[in-house]
């Protein structure tokens, strides 16, 4: 019989009972965030308050000393941070050979309840799922999709619809949604529809210049930009800055050039190309340009820009937005809340819902900024207040934002967080891409599709060969559901472990 170092006994008791007191003590602080949610995510945002106060910490050292115990390291906790914690404790207590003391404060949820909410949650705001896998598929739609091709989407496994309120009009929109139930009718499929609202979305509106592409050439020599706010005003102010005759771009929302400031980071078409403003001055920024992908990139009115850096102190939804949202509480299940920044954008929506009776529909949060992620807790609370809540994690304009070298940690760290607040995530942006244009995916991209598994709903975008790639990626989600529940390997036998 080998016996544990009770030394190490004892110093991991007392750090599992300091993170304990730490998760009570930030649950009592912050008893005002959790009884301002809507009840049924009562249990939710409790233990989000828990898992942070748990994450708040390095506890890696006592994450060893548990695994060197043959204990379990706290690694999956976030469905039952308090539960886990209790796990843990009880067992050192037998370790220890103390009496078991219960300890002050309930858990909010246990490891059955944490997972039969979240996917409570999911079946709510996403629909009841299909046998064999529990992540769902949602596609993004053209609004002159036919039926024969939505009842071909809805038979291969699409759960929801996604319309892009960027794209076309009230009218292609309501047509597609009447196409889609009457498929929904004659398959007997049930489709949720998602529609996403297209905020404030800064894009390139005139090029003054020619020609209109960017080279970077010699090392050391790097190209210029105007940003400006109008580009035949802005054009003789800019050009008494010593920068030369350079190309000068238009923004479809003026006032950003306005929260500009010197070292801020500019992007262009999901990141084709980089630069850092140098200057500003009345109505334009002076953008030195440090990056083009392949060296050389051609400039096109209607291309999004990205500020990382920026407080945009701009409205979270345009007129168009408002518009919008009357049709989408008539026709939809649930809203798509671009480009949101603050727990305020997160009110503003609910209040314009909520002033077209439409208070129902679910709130998908999008998290595609810099300012989103960072305030992501407060920002999922605050969404909590309505009955249905969802996170999508829009992983391309994150890239963009925060850099492809941050992507994996940050689109792991939401998942955290939406399992820990019992709130469904939705895996987005360019999955399986090659295989819905090319009809031939890259290896990396069905890596991507299995570990979209781990969220509640991975999205497609519209491509020539959609109705494929949905059964391609329904084959994967399948598959994956046998070996993993979110970060848990699942042991079923494994015909490969055989000899013979």
């Amino acid at each position: 019989m080998v016996y544990p170092d009770l030394q190490v006994v004892e110093r991991a008791l007392a750090a599992v009972e300091a993170l304990r007191a730490s998760a009570i003590e930030h649950e009592q602080r912050n008893r005002h965030l959790i009884d301002a949610v809507h009840p049924k995510h009562r249990a939710g945002a409790t233990n989000l308050l828990h898992y942070l106060a748990v994450r708040q910490q390095d506890i890696r050292e006592l994450q060893r000393q548990l695994a060197s115990l043959g204990l379990s390291s706290l690694g999956r906790l976030e469905r039952c941070a308090l539960a886990s914690l209790d796990a843990v404790r009880g067992a050192l207590d037998a370790l220890a050979r103390r009496p078991v003391v219960r300890p002050p404060g309930e858990s909010p949820t246990t490891f059955a309840s944490g997972g039969a909410l979240l996917e409570e949650h999911a079946r709510a705001l996403l629909g009841e799922g299909r046998q064999g896998r529990t992540t769902r598929v949602m596609v993004t739609l053209p609004g002159d999709a036919r039926k024969g091709e939505l009842k071909r989407l809805l038979e291969g496994g699409m759960d929801v619809a996604r319309i892009n309120c960027a794209k076309e009009d009230a009218g292609a929109w309501a047509g597609l949604i009447e196409r889609l139930r009457e498929a929904g009718r004659e398959t007997g499929v049930r489709c949720k529809v998602l529609c996403d609202i297209a905020g404030p979305n800064p894009r390139v509106s005139k090029i003054d210049g020619d020609p209109a592409r960017i080279t970077l050439s010699e090392p050391g020599e790097r190209p210029w930009l105007w940003l400006c706010k109008d580009v035949k005003r802005a054009r003789p102010s800019a050009g008494s800055t010593g920068a030369g005759e350079v190309l000068a771009l238009g923004c479809t929302i003026p006032e950003v050039v306005d929260d500009l400031r010197p070292g801020h980071r500019v992007f262009y078409d999901d990141g084709r190309l980089g630069g850092t403003v140098k200057l500003v001055t009345e109505g334009a920024a002076l953008v030195e340009v440090d990056f083009a992908r392949q060296g050389s990139v051609k400039l096109k009115p209607g291309k999004g820009l990205n500020f990382p850096d920026t407080e945009l102190g701009i409205p979270s939804l345009t007129p168009k937005d408002l518009e919008d949202l009357g049709f989408i509480a008539r026709h939809a299940d649930m809203v798509g809340l671009s480009f949101v920044r603050s727990p305020s954008d997160v009110e503003r929506i609910q209040a314009e819902l909520g002033a077209r009776e439409a208070a129902h529909l679910g709130i998908v949060l999008k998290i595609e900024t810099t300012p989103g992620f960072a305030r992501f807790p407060r920002l999922l609370l605050t969404a909590m207040r309505s009955e249905n809540v969802g996170v999508m994690l829009a992983r391309g304009d994150m890239a963009v934002e925060m850099g492809f070298m941050r992507l994996a940690e940050v689109q792991e760290e939401l998942l955290w967080l939406c399992e820990a607040a019992l709130v469904p995530a939705i895996w987005a942006t360019q999955v399986l891409e090659s295989l819905n244009k090319t009809g031939v995916p890259t290896r990396g991209e069905v890596t991507d599709a299995a570990m979209s598994s781990r969220a509640e709903c991975v999205m497609l975008n519209q491509g020539e060969n959609i109705v494929a790639t949905v059964t391609f990626v329904v084959d994967v989600l399948r598959r994956m559901h046998e070996h993993q529940d979110k970060k848990r390997a699942l042991m079923r036998s494994l015909g490969v472990s055989r000899l013979d």
